[in-house]
């Protein structure tokens, strides 16, 4: 399939819980969209509601599949994966979406996809960090092979849940030590803590330099999308000045010119 320019793939993964290996609900990456939430209508506006981005979301011991199938409806998002029927009893107002997500789907993993301008396009529900890992030696790197090409939007999800090895606060943050990469990447734009997000920048920036396929990937997920709304999505989801420290990270250090141009491209947005 060829891949739109229209489109792109922010990965945002849930917290989880902190315990390591703890049980999680089988997702499969790139699934038909479960039947139960096909089928669900507009719920209510007092049970549900979409707008710029926050969602207002009060169920209590709802299934999990109706709750997504309920999101898909008020945010006109595809739902890719499943989720199983677990319930769930949530009361929140005007959250953003990736928080409010974050806190609906608890420990499963998740990725949204947006439109070139901004409009959420998709809910895909992602693995658990499967893959190749990317702890190898930097020197390992063939230098002389050229960069991969941008990954296909339904290879993204795939490509960003190669583990990464972390250690410390940060794997206590994301609760486990090998982490999906697209976690870790998470982690540097929404982690409260100064100290976690800048141990998740280090460790994304080395996973980045280590796995080219990577670095393509999580480049791909950017580049089609408005610097202003980038910059704007960004703004939107994690605590203050979380998103500048990221792109001046990758704008002084990434390895990919193209990337360090985009984060440049963005971290001027967000400084105006």
């Amino acid at each position: 399939m060829s891949r739109s320019t229209t489109q792109v793939a922010t990965v945002v993964l849930a917290i989880g819980t902190f315990a390591l290996g703890a049980a999680r609900a089988s997702v499969g990456a790139a699934a038909p969209t479960p039947p139960s939430a096909a089928a669900t209508p507009t719920p209510a506006p007092d049970r549900m509601r979409y707008d710029a981005g926050r969602l207002t979301v009060r169920v209590t011991d709802a299934p999990l599949d109706r709750v997504l199938g309920e999101i898909a409806a008020v945010t006109h998002a595809t739902v890719h994966g499943s989720v199983g029927a677990r319930p769930v009893s949530i009361d929140m107002t005007d959250v953003p979406l990736s928080d409010a997500l974050a806190r609906i789907f608890g420990a499963e993993s998740f990725m949204l996809t947006y439109a070139g301008d901004g409009t959420l396009r998709a809910i895909t529900m992602i693995g658990n960090g499967v893959g190749v890992p990317v702890e190898a030696s930097p020197s390992s790197r063939p230098t002389a092979t050229p960069r991969p090409p941008l990954a296909e939007e339904e290879d993204q999800a795939k490509i960003l849940q190669r583990p990464v090895a972390v250690t410390g606060a940060l794997a206590t943050a994301v609760g486990r030590a090998r982490p999906p990469v697209g976690r870790v990447l998470h982690a540097a734009l929404q982690e409260r803590s100064p100290a976690v997000r800048a141990a998740a920048r280090e460790a994304a920036l080395a996973a980045l330099a280590r796995d080219p396929e990577v670095e393509a990937a999580y480049l791909s997920t950017l580049a089609p999308v408005d610097d202003a709304v980038l910059a704007k999505i960004f703004r939107s989801t994690g605590p203050e000045g979380a998103a500048e420290e990221w792109m001046a990270a990758l704008a002084s250090r990434a390895s990919s010119p193209a990337l360090r141009a985009k984060a440049a491209a963005v971290l001027a947005e967000l400084r105006k």
